[in-house]
């Protein structure tokens, strides 16, 4: 199990942060700067904040393999869907064009059927 607090001091030495300097930039006093330390778990929020100060992503220590993997699926899904869509929007332009040439189908059947009521009278 990853203890985020230490994790947290080590990017805050890596960037040469003073506490107090990380305290005021993330609305805190040094006495709960100590204490963030030794954490094993973090609110999000907070994460989210230490992470932009210190331009870190604290959240990769949470992502485990079967998250890689999930995400690694939804990337392929998503590449599926959009070979998908173009060959529904090929299909959908080609019954565009059927469409159009039933259109005038019916038109000439339409002609035709006024033309023979004509010849009738």
């Amino acid at each position: 199990m990853i203890i985020i607090g230490e994790i947290i001091k080590k990017v805050l030495r890596q960037n040469r942060f003073s506490i107090t300097e990380f305290a005021k930039k993330i609305n805190t006093n040094r006495n709960n700067v100590y204490d963030i330390f030794t954490r094993k778990t973090i609110d999000t929020g907070l994460l989210l904040k230490i992470g932009e100060v210190l331009d870190h992503d604290f959240f990769q220590y949470y992502i485990t393999d079967n998250t890689k993997s999930w995400i690694v699926n939804e990337k392929q899904n998503i590449y599926t869907t959009n070979s998908e869509i173009k060959k529904l929007n090929k299909k959908i332009s080609v019954l565009e064009k059927e469409i159009a040439i039933q259109n005038e189908r019916l038109k000439d059947k339409e002609e035709i059927i006024a033309l023979m009521k004509k010849s009738e009278e």
